[in-house]
């Protein structure tokens, strides 16, 4: 039977490739590809995201997700164009947050008690609040994997930032990441954040490799790894080195064997010059950063990102540092950490150049956007204006361009964070300088209060009049 069988199928598929062969095919009709929306703005002065003014009376223009052309005065207008008049507001890059975490919606302990499909709609709101605050990009330091970045680009995830993934934070046992119970053993089952893929506990060289190569493998980007204990977690002192060289070294390895990077969340000094020396790139907090460190991070172009809430008194108050350990971790780190504003300062007036933004909440929408609007306002009264805007612009834009292969960086086709030609059109329109009012890009003095509630509308703290991701224009008030 079965033989039969073979033989009329055999048979059958003669014929038909015969009698398809005996006709020729029908020639496909042109297919008509539609032309890139054209937009030009006119009537706009300029801040670029790199230099300390406005150019003024300008037009840009947009092609696709692309700035195609930038004149001053006005610019020829294409047949078909959507035409956009400033009346002599500022058109700037939008803004770009290169330390967050969107899947980390309760602290890490709180969040260890919490089921995926929880986190993954509180994600999916606190993107959402990123581009409502003019927000294009966002960098996910530690819980997102891959698949936010994915969804972000297939469009499954509309209305969000471009995402940056690293996957799980890579940390050993009793880390920063360990939030199990205390009377956990190494052979215990793992505990929820490791079973969603959102904290590891990676111990000694052949472990780490093994996560870091995981976290790529599941579609992340670069690799974090937790090097210094933390102030919101049970078992770590923020003094505690997790890692020693060789195990740095492992994770560096298998990140530039992927062309990416390391990130590290770390505080001491002494950690900072460990971390660059063994090839570390970005230091996320660096709250001990000394101004002759400048010359290290740019000799080996590293980048540090510092969230500045982190000196702020009203940190004591937030919901994730109630525990009274936690109280006593925080009130011994803000006394250490009290230089950290005239170091910098030194630095950045000699030149330096490497400080990004980074805001680090953890909580709701509403909560964090409080946070954000705070930490904009903060840095510009730490370091002014210009440097406020460069770290939330173009600096953070330069970590992914600067540190990333194009193979692995899903966003390398144009720059972030500056307004120039064949960058990508992640616009904003205010009514404003804003290096002279930093409220305009929404930083508020206060972290609670109603000054800092979010609008009768529902949207977070924005002022921006037009707000553009991708070319694709996501608000216009005009």
């Amino acid at each position: 039977m079965f033989k039969k069988t073979m033989i009329a199928a055999s048979l059958a598929l003669v014929t038909a490739t015969s009698f398809a062969g005996a006709i020729p095919a029908p020639e496909s009709a042109p297919v008509a590809v539609e032309a890139p929306q054209v937009v030009v703005f006119k009537n706009v002065n300029i801040f670029n995201g790199t230099e300390n003014k406005l150019y003024e009376n300008h037009s840009v223009v947009v092609t696709g997700n692309k700035i195609t052309s930038i004149s001053e005065g006005n610019a020829e207008v294409p047949a078909d164009a959507k035409v956009i008049d400033g009346e002599g507001r500022t058109l700037m890059p939008a803004l770009i947050d290169a330390h967050m975490h969107l899947t980390i919606p309760k602290g890490l302990l709180g969040t260890d008690d919490m089921r995926w499909t929880e986190i993954a709609v509180h994600g999916q709101e606190f993107a959402e609040m990123y581009l409502d605050m003019g927000f294009g990009t966002v960098r996910d330091v530690g819980g997102a994997d891959g698949s936010w970045t994915a969804m972000e680009q297939d469009g499954r995830l509309k209305e969000v930032p471009r995402i940056y993934a690293s996957g799980a934070p890579i940390a050993p046992i009793g880390s920063h990441s360990d939030v199990g119970l205390q009377s956990r053993r190494l052979t215990d089952s793992p505990q929820n954040l490791e079973i969603l893929n959102i904290m590891t506990t990676a111990n000694g060289v052949d472990d780490i490799k093994a996560q870091a190569r995981y976290q790529y493998r599941q579609g992340g980007q670069f690799t974090k790894i937790f090097q210094s204990g933390g102030v919101s977690s049970k078992f770590d002192p923020w003094q505690y080195n997790s890692y020693l060289d060789d195990e740095m070294k492992a994770a560096v390895a298998i990140a530039e064997s992927y062309g990416s990077y390391v990130a590290t969340h770390v505080y001491s000094d002494k950690a900072m010059h460990q971390a660059l020396d063994l090839g570390v790139k970005s230091i996320e907090h660096g709250f001990m950063f000394k101004a002759d460190m400048a010359e290290k991070f740019n000799k080996e172009g590293a980048f540090i990102a510092t969230n500045l809430t982190a000196f702020s008194p009203d940190l004591a108050t937030i919901p994730v540092v109630q525990d009274p350990l936690i109280q006593k971790k925080l009130a011994s780190a803000q006394a250490a950490f009290g230089s950290y504003q005239e170091e910098m300062k030194a630095a950045e007036d000699a030149g330096f150049d490497r400080r990004a933004f980074n805001v680090d909440c953890v909580g709701t929408a509403d909560i964090c956007a409080k946070q954000i609007a705070h930490e904009i306002w903060l840095n510009a009264d730490m370091f002014g204006n210009f440097s406020a805007l460069r770290a939330i612009t173009s600096t953070s834009g330069r970590i992914s361009a600067e540190l990333m292969q194009p193979w692995i960086d899903p966003y390398s086709d144009g720059k972030l964070g500056v307004i120039e030609v064949g960058a990508y059109a992640d616009i904003l329109l205010i009514d404003g300088n804003p290096l002279e009012d930093i409220t305009l890009v929404g930083g508020r003095d206060t972290w609670f209060g109603e000054a800092n509630d979010a609008k009768k509308d529902g949207s977070h703290l924005t002022e921006m009049d037009l707000i553009m991701k991708d070319g694709k224009i996501f608000k216009n008030s005009l």
